[in-house]
């Protein structure tokens, strides 16, 4: 063999090893698809719940599509504070995320003396996931048909309104809407649903504000009406409740939320990856459905979007937590 036809050889396999190398070192470092192992996320709700149940049926679906397993860990206490410490100090790949409700980032953080975490900045928002709409109740027999009877009646006497914990969402809704329409009424809070409902039931109450799902058993018993729902469009799952607007607080509406959210530092890809997978199960007739039978209007939206509502809501409800003096431990 020449030495030129020797040379060629050894420079062809050279060459072909070289591009093979080239080849294994890309696909090396190539990261493996998100996610390649069950993915958990935590939510601060107890089983059973509406929350715990929108969660559960949206985690199957994830997992349907992501062909892993995508597992819920209810961990409540502390008004958000256990679930929340726990998302923060796991690993910011994708892989623990957490459902969050609006009153852990957007009330709690003003009524506690100190967090161990700061939700503006050891958070990344993933996407809102839904809204759910508060509705005005009355006995069935109550002499408060509309929302301008029980406007009318509180500026003519004491009234009492139920709902549930100081603090609470329920609480700042409450807050909002009287300050808006330039009344009062005395807040009796209540730990359950049950507990709220029977004492309206049995006349202890004037009114009460209520989620559609925790209401919906009393609603179609009869044994109560709304007279009032807090979205600014009227509601699918009860289509013959007036919004406050049509009855006449104009330029006003509540929609209290629950969203995705991970540890501050997770992938650009891996966020986008996630909210992407929801946004398509909101699009799903199925879970529509199922938001709508637990008092719930699917989202969907955007990291940024997320990041914007929280910064509003902040803005708003930390005065009003000042005012109200509320403190929680």
């Amino acid at each position: 063999m020449s030495q030129r036809r020797y040379f060629s050889k050894f420079c062809y396999v050279l060459f072909s090893g070289l591009v093979l190398f080239g080849c294994l070192s890309v696909r090396a470092q190539v990261p493996p698809t998100f996610p390649d192992r069950s993915v958990k996320i935590i939510v601060a709700n107890p089983p059973g719940g509406p929350v715990d149940v929108v969660l559960r049926v949206l985690a199957n679906r994830m997992s349907a599509i992501w062909h892993q397993p995508v597992v819920v860990e209810n961990k409540p206490g502390g008004s958000g504070i256990v679930s929340t410490s726990a998302l923060v100090k796991a690993a910011p790949d994708g892989y623990t995320i957490a459902m969050v409700t609006a009153s852990s980032m957007t009330i709690m953080p003003f009524a506690v003396e100190s967090l161990p975490y700061d939700p503006m900045k050891d958070l990344q928002p993933i996407s809102l996931v839904a809204r759910t709409p508060f509705i005005f109740i009355v006995r069935q027999d109550s002499p408060i048909k509309t929302w301008q009877d029980f406007v009318s009646l509180a500026n003519q006497k004491d009234l009492t309104i139920g709902s549930y914990a100081i603090g609470s969402a329920f609480h700042l809704v409450w807050e909002q809407t009287a300050r808006r329409v330039g009344i009062k009424a005395v807040y009796a809070p209540a730990n359950s649903a049950g507990k709220t409902q029977s004492d309206l039931v049995g006349g202890q109450l004037d009114i009460v504000l209520e989620a559609p799902s925790s209401a919906n058993a009393m609603l179609e018993s009869g044994r109560v009406r709304a007279i009032a729902i807090t979205s600014p469009e009227r509601f699918a799952g009860l289509p013959d409740t007036p919004t406050l607007a049509e009855s006449g607080l104009t330029g006003y509406a509540s929609l209290p939320w629950i969203g995705l959210m991970g540890p501050a530092g997770m992938p650009a890809e891996r966020v986008r990856m996630i909210q992407q997978t929801v946004a398509e199960i909101l699009k799903e007739p199925a879970m529509q459905k199922q938001l709508q039978i637990l008092g719930m209007m699917p989202v969907g939206s955007d990291p940024q979007m997320l990041a914007d509502t929280i910064a509003q809501e902040r803005r708003e409800m930390q005065p009003l937590v000042k005012e109200l003096g509320i403190k929680l431990q």
